[in-house]
C-alpha cells in the first residue's frame, strides 16, 4: 500500500459547519472526511456528486496548531420552499457564526499506488482552485512525495483516532455519503483529537516515513 501526506492551511478563517447547529453556526475542529475527499475530487476535476474517491483511499488527520476560535454575528439568507418550489425572496436572520483562525492540518491518505500517484499529480497541479469550508476560503497546500507504508502497532500517535478517549476533543464527523437513487445520506465517525499531547494507547497505525498515523 502507498501513502501520501499533504499539509493544508486556511489562509485566514474557515468554518466546518455542524449540520445539526441551528441558532449558532458552530464548527468542527478538523475538516470532515467528506471535505477532504471534496478537495481531492476538485483537484482531479471530477463532476459534482462523483463519489469515486470514497472507494479509493483511507484518511488520517493531524492538527498542526492549536484550534483558535472566534465568533461573529453573520447575516444568513434562508431558502424557503417545499422541496419542489422555492420562494424568490430570501428572508434573512442574524446568527452567531464560529470561525477557526488560520488552522493548519496534515492530511494522510492511503490506497493503491496508481490512485495515490494520480492524486499526488492532481494536488500539485489542480484542475480547479482548492478551498475548504466556504467556497471563497482558499487554502495553501504543500504536497509531499508518496511513500510505501505498512501497518505497525503503536502506543502513541499525534493524530485523530477512532472512538472516545481521555484528554481529547470528541466529535462526530461526517465520514462518507451514501447514495440511494437521487437521495444522499451521511455516515458519521466518532473521533478523538489529541489536545496538547499525543494520544497514548495501543492502536493499529500505518507508518508514513516515521510518523504513526491512524487511518479511517
Amino acid at each position: 500500500m502507498f501513502g501520501l501526506k499533504f499539509r493544508i492551511e486556511a489562509l485566514y478563517f474557515t468554518t466546518f459547519r455542524k449540520s445539526t447547529s441551528t441558532s449558532l453556526i458552530s464548527s468542527y475542529s478538523i475538516p470532515p472526511f467528506t471535505t477532504i475527499r471534496g478537495i481531492i475530487s476538485n483537484a482531479l476535476g471530477l463532476k459534482r456528486d462523483d463519489l469515486r474517491v470514497q472507494n479509493w483511499i483511507n484518511i488520517g488527520i493531524k492538527l498542526q496548531n492549536n484550534v483558535n476560535r472566534s465568533t461573529e454575528m453573520a447575516k444568513v439568507l434562508k431558502l424557503k420552499g417545499n422541496g419542489k418550489k422555492y420562494q424568490k425572496t430570501f428572508p434573512s436572520s442574524p446568527m452567531f457564526k464560529e470561525f477557526l483562525v488560520n488552522p493548519i492540518y496534515d492530511i494522510y491518505i492511503a490506497g493503491e499506488q496508481g490512485k495515490i500517484q494520480d492524486i499526488y499529480s492532481a494536488l500539485k497541479n489542480p484542475k480547479r482552485p482548492l478551498y475548504i469550508g466556504g467556497s471563497d476560503e482558499l487554502i495553501d497546500i504543500n504536497v509531499f512525495e508518496p511513500v510505501e507504508i505498512g501497518k505497525v502497532a503503536s502506543k502513541e500517535t499525534f493524530c485523530a483516532v477512532e472512538g472516545i478517549h481521555e484528554n481529547c476533543i470528541i466529535e462526530k464527523i461526517p465520514y462518507k455519503f451514501i447514495q440511494a437513487g437521487r437521495n444522499f445520506s451521511l455516515e458519521y465517525k466518532t473521533v478523538s483529537i489529541p489536545k496538547d499531547e499525543n494520544f497514548s494507547g495501543e492502536t493499529e497505525t500505518f507508518n508514513f516515513d516515521g510518523e504513526n498515523i491512524f487511518l479511517f
